[in-house]
């Protein structure tokens, strides 16, 4: 048989075996009521942030990943504004039937609602924790001809110029607004904020340095770092990023316990039935075993988790206790 064909009759047996694993892991549901096959049409993974960032280009490869595990497309929304909030408000408010799905993260789902003056969701009553993806790896940068070799010398010349360095996030109140915040308030020195819908429309104020620091992602650093267009200054994850070695921590650089991992999940509306949440859940840490994939988002900048729906709510209760105390901590609330 030509290579195409049988290639073609594998995908259709793999996805009459998908087909049959969710018929069969929705059979409880049916016993109480009749309920169709899931997923029955296309899936749509709704990315909070805009396209061309690192969520969305990690988004976009998983959406790939998903429709071999599903059986059917997934289609990816970029609903940009407000943090993320735009985004989450939308999965929440959408049909609780498993096909609109939220790739929400430390923002959308705990940060949001302590920092926003009236958050449009909650998020631990307004969604079913899916699956923890990964946590991403962040990085502080400057532009190649800034001044600051190091977060020394930045936070120096902001010691020195109360309210006139300038630094990015992708939000008002979201995660790294909170971060920065909270590194600010410990090296004692006042920056100036300045959101934006994404990293990729802060890149060309990097570059012409109408910004002093930037928070973004490996992912969306290390190109413009190795061609010499952006410096790094440090990491502020819980340790080296393994791709990057060279690069010391913030904590290591004087700030003790300043650790901020940042993550990505699935979560779906809050009265989505418990099997479709425990059979997306299973599929999505099943597909994450795969090494192909996890070696293709590892050279994205992230570490992959993959944990089910039960761990990840557990996980998700001891951040929130975290997060709060870091968003008090901050003061970002009296901005």
């Amino acid at each position: 048989m030509h290579a195409t064909c049988l290639w073609a009759a594998a995908q259709a047996s793999r996805r009459r075996w998908l087909a049959l694993c969710a018929a069969s892991l929705l059979a409880p549901a049916r016993a109480a009521g009749p309920s169709p096959a899931y997923p029955s049409r296309p899936i749509h993974l709704v990315v909070p942030f805009s396209a061309g960032g690192a969520t969305d280009v990690l988004g976009r490869l998983l959406a790939k990943a998903m429709e071999v595990a599903l059986g059917q497309p997934v289609v990816v929304e970029n609903r940009v504004g407000v943090a993320g909030a735009i985004g989450a408000t939308h999965v929440a408010r959408a049909d609780a039937d498993g096909h609109t799905v939220l790739m929400g993260g430390l923002g959308t789902n705990i940060v949001l609602e302590h920092t926003l003056r009236d958050p449009p969701y909650r998020p631990q009553r307004d969604f079913a924790a899916v699956a923890y993806l990964w946590n991403v790896d962040y990085v502080l940068v400057v532009a190649r001809d800034s001044p600051y070799q190091t977060l020394d010398d930045l936070l120096a010349d902001a010691r020195r110029r109360p309210g006139q360095v300038r630094y990015m996030s992708t939000g008002a109140r979201g995660a790294q607004h909170v971060a920065m915040e909270q590194l600010s308030r410990l090296a004692g020195v006042r920056m100036v904020h300045v959101p934006y819908k994404g990293e990729a429309p802060a890149l060309p104020d990097l570059f012409e340095q109408r910004l002093e620091l930037g928070f973004l992602t490996a992912l969306s650093a290390r190109t413009h770092v190795d061609s010499g267009r952006l410096r790094a200054l440090a990491a502020p994850g819980m340790q080296r990023i393994p791709a990057w070695p060279q690069l010391p921590t913030v904590q290591e650089l004087g700030f003790a316990g300043y650790v901020v991992p940042i993550w990505n999940g699935l979560f779906v509306p809050a009265q989505t039935p418990p099997a479709i949440v425990e059979h997306l859940g299973h599929a999505m840490v099943q597909l994450l075993q795969d090494a192909d994939l996890r070696s293709a988002l590892e050279q994205r900048g992230v570490t992959v988790t993959g944990w089910g729906a039960a761990e990840y709510e557990r996980f998700l209760q001891t951040e929130r206790v975290r997060w709060k105390k870091m968003i008090e901590d901050s003061q970002v609330l009296n901005d």
